[in-house]
């Protein structure tokens, strides 16, 4: 019984300390009157290169049997310059078969990620919404979302995202449009 209670105060210690600690950040971060509160939020940057690839951050979730694969999917990666890789594999059975696409990523790199999950994780049947995850944030696999959050995708709408012609805005806007979110209402939400 007194463990629990340990565990609750140094819990509430936590909660308490972290809340401190990110009202001086927000403190310091506050701009001057006269700014506009909320912005309109930023349009997916263009392609920059290799070299400005090293702030995307990429989740894998692959089936065990995939573990010998994962030098080969490194190597991919790092060779667009993508070295923040997180590979988890599942104990049983295998990884849902989607992905989610951050807002920032450039369309090389998401047809990357396409083309990776396809390979590695048998194929993508869904997508998930990029406004749930950061905007330089990739997840192939993920089972942390409910069934119905995920946007089930059509082969031909993802040969169409697959295409190399499009650019990076072109991407995300077809990407928004295949999740609905274009319209500020992800179609798992109708």
């Amino acid at each position: 019984m007194k463990t629990a209670r340990n565990y609750s105060r140094l819990f509430i210690f936590l909660i308490l300390l972290y809340t401190i600690l990110n009202t001086d950040r927000n403190i310091e971060a506050a701009e001057p009157a006269g700014k506009i509160e909320n912005p309109a939020p930023p349009v997916a940057r263009p392609s920059e290169g290799p070299e400005t690839h090293g702030k995307i951050l990429v989740e894998l979730f692959l089936a065990r049997e995939r573990k010998g694969d994962l030098e080969a999917i490194k190597k991919e990666l790092e060779a667009a310059g993508i070295t923040r890789i997180r590979p988890q594999f599942f104990r049983l059975g295998n990884p849902p078969e989607n992905i989610a696409i951050g807002k920032n990523i450039p369309a090389d790199v998401a047809r990357l990620a396409i083309r990776l999950a396809i390979t590695y994780n048998r194929d993508i049947k869904s997508l998930l919404p990029e406004y749930r995850f950061f905007p330089d944030h990739i997840v192939i696999g993920s089972s942390a979302f409910d069934e119905k959050s995920e946007i089930p995708i059509q082969p031909e709408d993802l040969k169409r995202l697959s295409d190399p012609a499009l650019t990076t805005a072109q991407f995300h806007e077809l990407y928004r449009r295949l999740t609905g979110e274009d319209k500020r209402n992800p179609t798992y939400l109708e």
